[in-house]
């Protein structure tokens, strides 16, 4: 997938939280990447996020029977379409013990609430199990989700569109224990026409699972010879960004807009990632190339190494092959974990 990169300058417990609101933030860096998927399966991923529709920091924290942000300020949750998912995210103090944690916005019930206050709810998506006092004077984002439409729509509907065969897209999500959901679009017969997500025999997939949260890809396959391209237009992420891990396949992607260089970025064991001398002992990970799926173990010297029939007895390292150093932005991979990390990462490249 090429890319080019354009800067534009300018279960939950039943508590309360208070957001004040911070009118002197600095407004995001705006960036715009064009991305090229080529023709077989490629994985994936979004590296930017939508403009935050409120910025503020934890004031309050009290008992209630919903947990509810209130924010001062003009937007609250005047901003929230119903149709369109939010979460709130951890940004800072820079340090916080919560920073990069995320929780799910109840678009409906904080419209409802009215008055600046937001309302949360549980979600597979969060990655905080509890809310309390400790997450007094941390500083918020409430950010628009991602959802799978945001950016192949255009391009889908074209393609189903056009009076000859164009090659239209397939979308495997992950969904759960390391599967993952192929989708195929189409279009409803309404008027105006509906792109729909289809599954198991055109059954339609619901909306709101086509969410894709920080940190996690998707596997597109063109059927075009030529592949397809999309932009993607969004703010600069600068704070860490928690994707917790599961042991045995993740589908995950860095949720920077920058290449993400294994060792100095990411892929180390201050990561959390096991490294050994064998390559059946070691966390590993897959790059979609086309249809092939060269896997890299974490060897113990620190290198992600080939590793030949990785899912064999007789896996072995190919130390005549160079290392993987760089994942392009945009690119998403597979992440085999030998056990899961609820707690972990990832940072900003220092640049």
């Amino acid at each position: 997938m090429k890319h080019r990169i354009s800067f534009l300058r300018h279960g939950l417990p039943l508590l309360l939280l208070l957001l004040a609101w911070l009118p002197g933030w600095v407004a995001a860096e705006q960036i715009t990447l064009e991305m090229r998927v080529r023709a077989g399966s490629e994985a994936v991923t979004f590296p930017l996020q939508h403009p935050a529709v409120q910025k503020g920091t934890v004031a309050a924290v009290s008992s209630g029977l919903s947990l509810q942000i209130h924010a001062s300020g003009t937007e609250g949750s005047s901003g929230l379409g119903l149709s369109s998912p939010h979460y709130l995210v951890v940004t800072g103090p820079a340090g916080h013990a919560l920073e990069g944690e995320r929780l799910e916005i109840d678009e409906a019930a904080s419209r409802a609430a009215g008055n600046g206050r937001w309302v949360l709810e549980s979600s597979p998506f969060n990655t905080a199990p509890a809310v309390d006092a400790s997450w007094l004077g941390a500083e918020c984002e409430i950010v628009p989700h991602w959802i799978l439409e945001d950016n192949l729509a255009e391009i889908v509907r074209r393609r189903l569109s056009s009076p000859q065969p164009m090659g239209v897209p397939s979308v495997w999500l992950p969904w759960g224990f390391g599967n993952l959901q192929k989708l195929t679009p189409r279009l409803t017969l309404s008027s105006p026409p509906r792109l729909a997500w289809t599954y198991d025999r055109n059954k339609i997939w619901p909306a709101e699972k086509t969410i894709l949260p920080p940190g996690q890809a998707f596997v597109v396959k063109s059927a075009h010879p030529a592949g397809f391209g999309f932009s993607l237009g969004g703010d600069r992420r600068v704070s860490p960004c928690r994707v917790p891990l599961a042991a045995g396949a993740n589908l995950v992607g860095y949720p920077f807009p920058e290449d993400l260089r294994l060792g100095t970025d990411w892929g180390r064991v201050t990561d959390g990632l096991v490294a050994s001398a064998s390559p059946s002992l070691c966390d590993r990970l897959q790059i979609y190339s086309g249809e092939n799926l060269p896997s890299y173990g974490f060897h113990e010297s620190g290198r992600w190494i080939k590793i030949l029939a990785p899912n064999s007895s007789s896996a072995r390292w190919d130390f005549s092959s160079p290392p993987l150093e760089v994942i392009p932005v945009g690119y998403g991979f597979v992440l085999f974990k030998t056990k899961a990390d609820p707690l972990h990462i990832f940072r900003p490249p220092q640049r």
